[in-house]
C-alpha cells in the first residue's frame, strides 16, 4: 500500500477500480471502433546531470548504454504491440513517440503494458509520459503523468463537462 496526500491508505482494490473505470469509459467513448493511442515517453539516464552536453557529445552520435537500452525497449514494444515509433535520443536523454491501433476494450491493458515495458529499462528512467487517444481524426482523451501515476482527461457522459481520472500504475 501507499499513502496519498492526506495520509489515507490506498489499497490494491482502489488502484484497480480506477483502471476498471477507465475501461468502462473507453468502451463508452470508443464503442466498437478502433482507437489510436499516441504516447510520448521521455527518458533520461540515471546518471544524467543537468549540465549541458559537451560539444563532442553533440557532434558524435555514438551509442551510449542509455541509447542502446532505450532502443532495446523500443524494439520490444514495437514487436509486442505492433506499434510505430519515432525516436529522438541524445547520449543521456531523449523521447520516444509510439502510435498504436487498439480496440476500445484492450486500450487500457495495452497502455498499462507499454508503460510497464518502458519502465523495465535498466540504463534509463521513464521520467514523464503524455499523449492522446484518437478516434479517426478526433481526440477522445488526453493523458499525462509518470510511470507511477497517470491523469486521464475524458469527456463526461453528458458531453458538457470533462472527467478526470487518476490511475496509479503500481503500489
Amino acid at each position: 500500500m501507499r499513502e496519498d496526500k492526506v495520509g489515507e491508505k490506498i489499497s490494491f482494490h482502489l488502484v484497480e477500480d480506477a483502471w476498471n473505470t477507465l475501461r468502462t469509459e473507453f468502451s463508452r467513448i470508443i464503442g466498437e471502433e478502433e482507437a489510436i493511442l499516441v504516447t510520448v515517453f521521455r527518458f533520461s539516464s540515471p546518471s544524467h546531470k543537468m549540465e549541458e552536453e559537451s560539444e563532442e557529445e553533440r557532434k558524435m552520435h555514438f551509442e551510449t548504454p542509455f541509447v542502446k537500452d532505450v532502443k532495446k525497449i523500443v524494439k520490444k514494444i514495437k514487436e509486442k504491440f505492433k506499434a510505430e515509433s519515432h525516436i529522438h535520443l541524445h547520449p543521456r536523454h531523449g523521447s520516444v513517440t509510439f502510435m498504436m491501433v487498439s480496440s476500445g476494450e484492450l486500450l487500457v491493458d495495452n497502455f498499462r503494458s507499454i508503460v510497464a515495458e518502458a519502465s523495465t529499462c535498466e540504463e534509463c528512467v521513464l521520467e514523464y509520459l503524455e499523449g492522446e487517444v484518437r478516434i479517426g481524426e478526433e481526440v477522445a482523451t488526453l493523458f499525462y503523468g509518470s510511470s507511477a501515476n497517470v491523469i486521464f482527461i475524458l469527456p463526461a457522459a453528458d458531453g458538457r463537462k470533462l472527467k478526470l481520472i487518476e490511475a496509479v500504475m503500481s503500489i
